[in-house]
């Protein structure tokens, strides 16, 4: 499998974006990861990783929304070989390119990780947005790849911390090692993002968190609720306030770290 995960401190690995439960705010995340590091220089691609198809495209193209889905591409030249990245990308004003899909399946055999190889082997570095649950089977392929640093993304509610445990002890089940005590493996590289998508949500949501998966996760951090965000339309990443760009920044620091 190569490095193990916890040693990988580069700031180019790929990103996967999952919620712990629904409404978490999984694409907004995406979204803002992708601008934050394309604001850093580095040619980057929001990809649609959910089962059926998101509006991870309709959220995020202010600029341009092309007709070619990820399939489209994927299959582009026929033979297994993707058609050029850069031209079948849908575009953002923060720089970034996204990938939608639709709900057919991928072909011949292809997976998320065939997506991701091809993805690198253009030159881009991919944020994925999962959706929900973890557990969907899409998603597998990526949660196994030790280059894949993941993001767990809550709503900040009492409810949603509640669960996350479950999702927690899931993926240790799953994907950690044996000899992996506390704090190691996947869980111990995982960040968990509590999103505040209401003017009063209640900021103990994340103290919570901190205080009982302190030494369990890599890092718990949040995102202030924003106004632009939560009407649900077309997000424009210089229309989100600062302090939220400053969010996503740190997030996309703590990842990386």
């Amino acid at each position: 499998m190569g490095e193990d995960r916890s040693s990988r401190a580069d700031r180019q690995r790929p990103i996967l974006v999952v919620g712990g439960c629904g409404g978490a705010g999984t694409t907004t995340t995406v979204l803002g990861l992708a601008g934050a590091r394309a604001a850093g220089g580095t040619p980057t691609v929001a990809v649609d990783a959910t089962a059926a198809g998101g509006d991870l495209a309709l959220r995020g193209a202010d600029e341009h929304l092309h007709p070619i889905s990820l399939q489209s591409w994927l299959y582009g030249r026929g033979d297994d070989e993707p058609a050029p990245l850069k031209e079948c990308l849908s575009r953002a004003s923060s720089g970034i390119g996204l990938l939608w899909r639709d709900e057919a399946p991928l072909r011949r055999r292809a997976t998320y990780l065939t997506v991701a190889r091809a993805v690198s082997q253009a030159g881009f570095t991919a944020v994925y947005d999962g959706g929900s649950p973890i557990a969907a089977r899409q998603l597998r392929p990526l949660l196994d790849d030790a280059e894949i640093a993941l993001v767990l993304a809550i709503p900040s509610r009492t409810d949603a911390a509640n669960r996350l445990r479950v999702t927690l002890e899931w993926l240790d089940d799953q994907f950690g090692a044996a000899d992996e005590g506390p704090g190691g493996g996947i869980v111990g590289d995982t960040t968990i993002v509590v999103s505040h998508q209401l003017p009063d949500s209640d900021s103990r949501v994340a103290e919570h968190l901190r205080e009982h998966l302190a030494g369990w996760v890599h890092e718990i951090r949040e995102i202030p609720y924003d106004p632009h965000l939560a009407r649900g339309e077309l997000v424009q990443h210089g229309e989100l306030a600062e302090t939220t760009r400053a969010a996503y920044d740190e997030l996309l620091r703590s990842v990386a770290s």
